[in-house]
């Protein structure tokens, strides 16, 4: 029986489509405290079944999808078939630009190959069980491109934020000499997590690449 099990328990029971917890009734319904990284950093309530067990255990697994909020020290969990509606409407404003994601990460990988001087290849970190964007053969130089837009092109993203906060996270457990995130399409989504989460980020660089300069610009 996982750890965390009692709260997929609890989320499968509810008749709601949406559930507010404070951490305080997430660990009244666990039974335990929390571990500390989940009252400071959105990574650790990622949506990610590979590498988060617990997510897998206290929600995923039960059809949920978890958006933390810090300032308040609570967590708002949604039935999956409630955040599927904002991610295809993500994705149709992103097949409007005029480039592809995929078309985005090729470039991305150019680029970054001669910013650090070295070619960058997909592959997997020997200390992270993920595989990344772009990695070098020493395993010195790791990062991830992320093709995202505003919702609707003017709303925050909060899953695309839980992302960024999840490989933010990877990446800095990777312990690589250069770590880095790389943005294409809407400069607004990087830059509004930074001015949330920047000041939690440890040794992680952010850039953003210019489509209409054909050029790369460090945010972080």
């Amino acid at each position: 029986m996982g750890k965390y099990l009692k709260l997929g328990v609890y989320l499968n029971s509810s008749t709601n489509n949406i559930s507010k917890l404070t951490f305080a009734e997430v660990e009244n319904i666990l039974g335990f405290h929390l571990p500390s990284s989940a009252r400071k950093y959105p990574a650790w309530w990622a949506n990610n079944g590979e590498s988060h067990t617990h997510a897998v255990d206290g929600w995923l697994g039960f059809g949920w999808r978890a958006k933390v909020d810090l300032n308040n020290q609570a967590v708002i969990f949604t039935k999956k078939g409630y955040v599927e509606t904002e991610r295809k409407t993500d994705e149709i404003v992103s097949a409007e630009t005029s480039i592809s994601s995929s078309k985005f990460e090729d470039k991305a990988r150019v680029f970054m190959s001669k910013y650090y001087s070295k070619p960058l290849f997909a592959g997997k970190h020997p200390r992270v069980h993920k595989t990344f964007d772009m990695l070098s053969d020493d395993n010195e130089i790791v990062g991830d491109a992320k093709f995202y837009t505003m919702v609707r092109g003017k709303s925050l993203p909060p899953a695309k934020f839980a992302t960024i906060a999840e490989h933010v996270w990877l990446l800095e457990k990777t312990e690589a000499k250069h770590k880095f995130l790389i943005f294409g399409n809407d400069k607004r989504v990087p830059e509004e997590w930074l001015k949330r989460y920047g000041n939690l980020v440890d040794g992680v660089e952010f850039f953003f690449w210019e489509e209409k300069m054909n050029s790369v610009q460090k945010l972080m």
